[in-house]
């Protein structure tokens, strides 16, 4: 291709994007910085999921959830050491191989996805002319892929994992453009296939993701009901995966992955320059309700103001850490050494991490002791609560008999407050309703209430249960996360 060609080619990608905005009523916010917009957060379990597991119990989802969360701190764990020892293929075991078989499609890589469109392809109005995808959305992720159509290609046979709409046809899209090796500040010294750029997600039984790189248009579904379009997103194209990536179903109705975490190539650090570096959400524990990603103006500003609290970011690791120094019950600050909280090693141990793809928070050891401990003295004050054996599974370690309902239930379940680095000591208060979850023991057919906390050896996990009824805003240009109390079933 000359030069005037290549000219000819980009125009004819920009028209075609000009042409995609007016079909769907968007705009083109590479052309207009610090655009506000919006796209859906769809839980796993809503019933607008594709991998929604139908009329499941209540009981069943969190037993479920508990489990996505051992699942996910393992991954967690994994990637961590892998990032860190930067020898991930040597290193790190996969911790797929680790995980439980379930009966539904479940998995550790995330608690949310996203509905998109990728490319631009010939198509008779009213039809679109991208193609659309479900993508995990995962604040500790750093690349954007899907399963393209080159791994049909590679011999001796195909390495795709089957999913339910066909890969993605990169080299039929007009707006695709393959990165070459050397040729972009994403693509990586040394690191290319056959003259492209390349990155890989590997683990040393060889399972995983490889992947080329390029530049596509995304449109994003928004709240507006129109798409809104991006261009030149770098995309990683798998070619190459194997394994269970995504499960163990037999097909699998999530392509890919929108990486969130902090790195230059996730998705808000490639399009920091047009939202100002911040994204946010608010999440509920309720399925039927929806939540949204949400980007620049389109964030709404909590009339009481913000509380903030640095992130702690490294160019290793993609996961957002905060420091965390305290943990106090109604008022009562705990017992626990502020050490504990600390990253260590490193950073392969300690630390805490707010992380929208785990369910329950996972604490630190000796802080989850000292929890239990303190809501154990706390709950003797009430004669009517009595405490019973946990279920064999999930594993919670501090439950009641809530058959019927304790009559001292109202005060006496406590506010769980966290307490982070920050001007004005900013906290989160974890309401009862967050901290606390109903389970049914199927063993002594009654319903008890449980601590919906999990101890952990490495570190601390803040997720998505606990950090529900907040909003949460990633401000990456100043290395802050801004936090406010909201009630996230209200359009948020």
């Amino acid at each position: 291709m000359t030069a005037v060609d290549h000219v000819v080619y980009k125009l004819s990608n920009i028209s075609l994007l000009l042409l995609l905005s007016l079909l769907w009523g968007g705009t083109i916010v590479v052309a207009k910085p610090n655009n506000g917009f919006s796209t859906q957060l769809i839980h796993i379990f809503s019933p607008q999921s594709p991998l929604y597991p139908g009329n499941i119990s209540y009981t069943e989802e969190n037993q479920l959830l508990l489990q996505q969360t051992n699942a996910r701190k393992r991954y967690i764990d994994a990637t961590i050491a892998a990032a860190l020892s930067n020898n991930m293929s040597q290193t790190s075991k996969n911790p797929l191989d680790e995980l439980p078989r379930l009966k539904l499609e479940f998995y550790p890589y995330g608690m949310y996805i996203v509905q998109l469109g990728l490319g631009t392809f010939d198509a008779k109005f009213p039809a679109s002319t991208f193609k659309t995808y479900y993508l995990y959305t995962d604040t500790g992720s750093q690349l954007i892929w899907t399963l393209c159509e080159d791994c049909l290609k590679q011999k001796p046979q195909p390495k795709c994992f089957k999913t339910r709409d066909p890969p993605f046809p990169n080299s039929q899209s007009k707006t695709y453009m393959p990165l070459p090796c050397g040729g972009h500040r994403l693509c990586k010294p040394g690191k290319c296939k056959g003259g492209i750029c390349s990155m890989d997600s590997k683990y040393q039984d060889g399972s995983g993701v490889r992947t080329t790189l390029g530049s596509e248009a995304f449109s994003l579904l928004t709240t507006s009901g129109r798409a809104q379009a991006i261009g030149n997103i770098v995309l990683g194209c798998a070619y190459e995966a194997t394994a269970d990536i995504f499960g163990a179903g037999e097909d699998y109705k999530v392509s890919g992955m929108l990486g969130l975490g902090y790195n230059p190539i996730s998705f808000p650090n490639q399009i920091s320059h047009l939202i100002d570096g911040a994204f946010s959400f608010c999440l509920t524990r309720r399925r039927d309700v929806q939540t949204y990603l949400r980007f620049s103006s389109d964030i709404p500003q909590p009339l009481g103001g913000v509380r903030v609290t640095p992130l702690v970011l490294s160019d290793l690791v993609p996961y957002y850490h905060v420091n965390l120094k305290a943990i106090s019950v109604d008022g009562h600050k705990l017992l626990i050494n502020p050490t504990v909280f600390e990253i260590r090693k490193r950073g392969t141990e300690g630390g805490c991490i707010i992380d929208n793809g785990s369910s329950f928070t996972l604490l630190i050891n000796p802080a989850h002791k000292a929890l239990v401990m303190h809501l154990e003295y706390h709950f003797m004050r009430y004669p009517s609560f009595n405490k019973v054996l946990p279920p064999i599974y999930p594993k919670f370690e501090l439950c009641y008999n809530w058959s019927p309902p304790p009559r001292e239930a109202n005060e006496a379940l406590p506010t769980i407050t966290f307490h982070f680095d920050g001007p004005n000591h900013p906290n989160i208060d974890v309401a009862p309703e967050s901290s606390f979850i109903l389970m049914h023991d199927r063993s002594s057919n009654r319903d008890i209430l449980c601590l919906a906390f999990v101890s952990d050896d490495v570190r601390t996990i803040f997720g998505s249960w606990q950090l529900s009824d907040y909003r949460y805003i990633f401000d990456l240009k100043r290395s802050l996360l801004k936090f406010a109390p909201e009630d996230c079933a209200k359009n948020s």
